[in-house]
């Protein structure tokens, strides 16, 4: 994806540097070869510039009130340097609206930021579908999964082109879990999920967007809506890894982890963890998904608002736990009050030594690099 205008200049005026893959040019011996930097390197000089209250924005997605950057958000976005945004049906009225939302956010949180945000959306298809009356219709996964495994990448494609067109770059989907309601799952067979779910991604790839993989460690067996209270999936660590966790290692052992994020849920497995819900626990962020699996790429929260956690932990405490335990980016999507104690709570444990300032650099260090790699497409 192009930089805008804004963004263009906001970088070329902090540094001096070409995107990786240039190659060195040698003048004459008279002069210097110009330098160049890679991606790792450009990264390091933006994070090395950056404030805590940036650092710590850079850990934090986050919803707005409605469809332009009014008042009350372009002070949040000033006071609190949040780096990243989700939309929802109430930021959203039509492809031009959104296109100047999308724009004002980019330029608005470049400046205060140091570096662009990623801006998403939940568009998976069928139930779950926003700005519906203004979007071309997309299937349900369920419906796709009837299909042929081609026709998903179609519609990941199709899908991620309109989202780019308008300001977007991250679509949260495909969602890998097992046999979910309301038709939001490809199959209830980890083979038929983990076959679907890599032709989206690839649709996505080729649309220029970033996908991400969720629920981690997957939802579909959880007893209670994780929306409206704790949750738990009460099945053996065998079975998980052989079914709802399965999709996620093949994926991640398949695809490209620069091309996606991986969305952690708010529900409770014992089997892996019997204290803490997925997106507190370091068993299952840390243990499981980057050390036992591999994974690369970043680590999302679901939203901390749902009642799996807002129920239980304090906004101030939930932040700081997550990050402790392995995630990157923590989403809170409604409320101003709850992002700034999540965020105050961050800064005052980065600044105080409880959150290691070694880790949380190179988990921004791990935002900057995929936002340049994104950006080079």
């Amino acid at each position: 994806m192009k930089m805008n205008k804004v963004i263009a200049s906001i970088v070329m005026i902090s540094m001096t540097v070409c995107f990786s893959g240039c190659k060195q040019e040698v003048k004459n011996e008279a002069q210097p070869a110009v330098q160049h930097h890679t991606i790792n390197e450009q990264a390091k000089q933006i994070v090395a510039r950056m404030s805590d209250t940036q650092k710590i924005g850079q850990l934090m997605m986050i919803g707005i009130t409605g469809p332009v950057v009014d008042i009350k958000t372009d002070r949040a976005l000033a006071k609190y340097k949040f780096g990243n945004v989700i939309l929802f049906d109430r930021n959203m009225q039509n492809q031009n609206q959104v296109k100047k939302l999308t724009a004002d956010l980019q330029e608005k949180i470049s400046i205060n930021s140091g570096i662009f945000p990623f801006i998403a959306l939940d568009q998976e298809g069928g139930a779950v579908l926003r700005m519906r009356s203004h979007f071309p219709e997309v299937p349900s996964e369920q419906e796709l999964g009837r299909k042929k495994p081609s026709e998903t990448k179609i519609w990941a494609e199709t899908t991620g082109k309109e989202l780019k067109e308008m300001g977007i770059n991250i679509n949260f989907s495909p969602v890998v879990d097992l046999g979910l309601s309301h038709g939001r799952s490809y199959s209830d067979d980890p083979g038929v999920v983990s076959t679907y779910a890599e032709q989206a991604c690839t649709g996505y790839k080729d649309a220029g967007i970033l996908c991400v993989l969720k629920h981690f460690p997957g939802i579909g067996k959880a007893e209670i809506d994780p929306h409206m209270d704790g949750a738990s999936v009460a099945v053996g660590r065998e079975q998980l890894e052989q079914e709802d966790l399965k999709p996620f290692r093949d994926l991640i052992q398949r695809i490209d982890n620069k091309n996606m994020f991986v969305m952690v849920s708010n529900v409770t497995f014992p089997a892996l963890d019997t204290h803490y819900p997925a997106c507190v626990s370091e068993k299952i962020m840390t243990d499981i998904l980057r050390n036992q699996y591999g994974y690369k790429g970043l680590i999302l929260t679901d939203d901390m608002e749902m009642g799996a956690m807002s129920k239980h932990y304090t906004f101030s405490q939930m932040g700081v736990m997550a990050v402790k335990a392995g995630a990157d980016i923590i989403l809170v999507c409604h409320d101003y009050e709850h992002e700034q104690e999540v965020y105050k709570g961050l800064l005052k444990a980065y600044r105080s030594g409880e959150l290691s300032r070694d880790k949380i650099d190179k988990k921004v260090l791990r935002i900057v690099e995929m936002k340049l790699a994104y950006n080079g497409k």
